[in-house]
């Protein structure tokens, strides 16, 4: 059967679906149809925008709004209404729903203008679907795309009813994929978990009628679905995505020069968690029913990077996985080839100097770390299996080494205390030369997390969806609770006395708003002479100016950089008053002390890099 894969808004327009790349990949007639790519520039030209001005309103919805449902809202104007609701009564709730969040009235406005956008779009292209000739058509559904999918693929079945739809993604794993069936009739399949082995047996059939079990594929068999249970995949035989499709739509676009430079290219090493095996966190439930860690060999890493560079000619990549392998990840052999290719990874916030300096060596310039929060406390409640100790020696380091260090914080985790809360205020003014989070928000409850499947374990009761899915699935009767991955709840174990907490919680994001503006102002490094160091501290309102640490002074600081036993650098110094100078230190945010531990917050400033490179390029032979 001929397939056409659709990968729908709100992808990211820097990114070529990794989803629908590798399916396609893997098979035979099968093509894809980067949506989203279309979506964009019929929106641009509805609106009668500057490109400038649209493609930000697209990240915004796409990455910044998806906790209100803009994206899948948008959309859900192209479905049937629920019944007795009038379009004008729709807009105006939801108008007031976004207001009310804090969302700025030019872009509720726009929100609305596109709404109906979104129907004539989803005509347009389920006609230039429908006109490809293929058997049938796939959508991927993550975040905000489920609606959007839910959309096309009705448009097309009223279109041409012989014609076979099905969704897989994120949005229909495990229960929801079975919802999202119940729900909306005209949807004939869904794909849970992994897609492998349903899209091989999609591709084999001539005909839909001839479809049989797959792993993963639920069918229709008159009115009701046939499950056959998803396995999970090993990446083995997992063809490199080919983006072709992807290049070949940017290319046509007249402002691809707004996207380009900023393009990477997805791939994956691994699938699963190792650490979510061992100890899930307690909000995590990205991995759904693919829990089970797998990953390729680590030679391979350099293989897929390579081939996809040099097909797409893009030297910035990125990996999906949900976490980088402890071993055999190949960040040495990518090192040593020395090319220049930059890549992304998320990791675990406990990786040392020795691994970090294994990544930036690789090409590393970005990390997504498992941050979450400063305090080994709450770290402790979230069960991340790292202290407050571990992530800011790892935000020192990424400040040290040039990598981009992209994280959240969290707060209002179930069983949070004031002080949690009080000593991430107290620290933060002395570290605002390291990285800021990008976004500080209370934690949510997610389907697969252990938050969902054990709430009372974490003494919390489920109340219900989040609001949004009010807004993005309308009407009586609907399943929303079987539709949502995301819901409300409320404590229920004794806790602090709450106002204290949201006033403190409301300080917390100010002082991170703060930390965002004086960054790229704040400076703390120091600079290794030969029987000396020199601290320079320009961090506003609490730095000190330029010092210079001489004899035990300086041997007992460079006894904590990148971390060390409290006590050992005491007895290196043999000074009595070494304990008192390391207690002003700490007054002074230039140590953190935690435990039996201490770790200078500096950085350091050697020009060592640039000197390096100078003394490598000038050693050549000119001849």
């Amino acid at each position: 059967m001929r397939l056409v894969l659709v990968a729908p808004p709100w992808n990211s327009l820097y990114r070529p679906s990794i989803q629908i790349a590798t399916l396609a990949a893997a098979g035979g007639q099968t093509t894809c149809e980067y949506a989203y790519l279309d979506w964009c520039e019929f929106a641009i030209q509805a609106l009668d925008w500057d490109p400038a001005r649209f493609v930000p309103v697209y990240d915004t919805i796409g990455e910044e709004l998806y906790g209100l449902g803009v994206g899948d809202w948008i959309f859900g104007g192209a479905l049937p209404p629920a019944e007795g609701t009038e379009e004008s009564a729709v807009r105006a709730e939801y108008a007031a729903f976004l207001r009310g969040r804090g969302v700025a009235a030019e872009l509720v406005s726009c929100v609305l203008a596109l709404r109906e956008a979104a129907v004539r779009f989803t005509a347009a292209f389920a006609d230039q679907l429908v006109a490809t000739g293929a058997r049938g058509f796939g959508f991927t559904t993550s975040f905000s795309q489920l609606v959007p999918a839910l959309a096309l693929a009705r448009a097309v079945k009223e279109r041409a009813p012989d014609r076979y739809v099905f969704l897989g993604g994120a949005n229909c794993d495990r229960p929801m994929g079975e919802a999202v069936m119940r729900a909306h009739p005209f949807v004939d399949a869904v794909v849970q978990g992994e897609g492998e082995a349903a899209m091989a047996a999609l591709e084999a059939a001539a005909d839909p009628g001839e479809l049989g079990p797959a792993p993963g594929l639920v069918r229709r068999d008159g009115e009701k679905p046939v499950t056959c249970p998803p396995v999970n995949q090993t990446l083995d035989a997992a063809p490199v995505p080919r983006y072709d499709a992807y290049f070949d739509r940017l290319r046509r676009l007249s402002w691809r020069g707004l996207i380009e430079p900023e393009v990477a290219l997805p791939f994956q090493m691994s699938r699963g968690c190792w650490w979510g095996e061992k100890l899930q966190c307690t909000f995590c439930g990205e991995n759904g029913s693919a829990m089970p860690y797998r990953s390729r060999p680590g030679r391979q890493l350099l293989e897929t990077v390579r081939t996809l560079t040099e097909r797409h000619g893009v030297f910035d990549t990125y990996a999906v996985d949900t976490i980088l392998a402890r071993d055999d990840n190949g960040l040495a052999e990518l090192a040593a080839a020395e090319v220049d290719i930059t890549t992304f990874f998320e990791v675990k916030a406990n990786l040392g100097a020795k691994e970090l300096g294994v990544l930036r060596s690789a090409g590393v310039t970005m990390v997504q770390p498992g941050i979450e929060s400063l305090s080994s406390g709450a770290l402790k409640l979230l069960r991340k299996g790292a202290t407050g100790f571990h992530n800011l020696r790892f935000l020192v380091l990424c400040r040290e080494l040039g990598i981009d260090a992209q994280w959240n914080l969290l707060s209002a985790m179930p069983g949070e205390t004031p002080a949690m809360l009080q000593e991430q205020l107290r620290l933060i003014p002395f570290i605002t030369h390291l990285a800021p989070p990008s976004t500080v928000s209370k934690v949510r409850v997610d389907r697969y997390s252990p938050y969902f499947e054990r709430p009372g374990e974490f003494g919390i009761q489920l109340t219900g969806p989040e609001e949004k899915y009010r807004f993005i699935h309308p009407g009586t009767g609907v399943d929303r609770a079987a539709l949502a991955y995301s819901f409300a709840h409320r404590e229920t174990a004794e806790q602090a006395d709450p106002a204290e907490l949201t006033g403190l919680r409301r300080r917390l994001g100010a002082r991170v708003g703060l930390w965002k503006k004086l960054h790229g102002q704040s400076r703390l490094d120091y600079r290794f002479g030969p029987d000396l160091t020199v601290v320079q501290d320009l961090r506003p309102q609490v730095g000190v100016g330029r010092r210079v640490l001489r004899g035990w002074e300086s041997e007992l600081f460079r006894s904590l950089i990148h971390g060390g036993r409290v006590s050992r650098a005491l007895e290196r110094t043999g000074e009595p008053r070494a304990a008192g100078t390391l207690e002003e230190w700490a007054a002074a945010g230039w140590v953190h002390l935690e435990g039996p531990r201490g770790l200078v917050l500096a950085v350091r400033d050697s020009r060592f890099d640039e000197l390096g490179r100078a003394a490598e390029l000038g050693g050549r032979d000119a001849g």
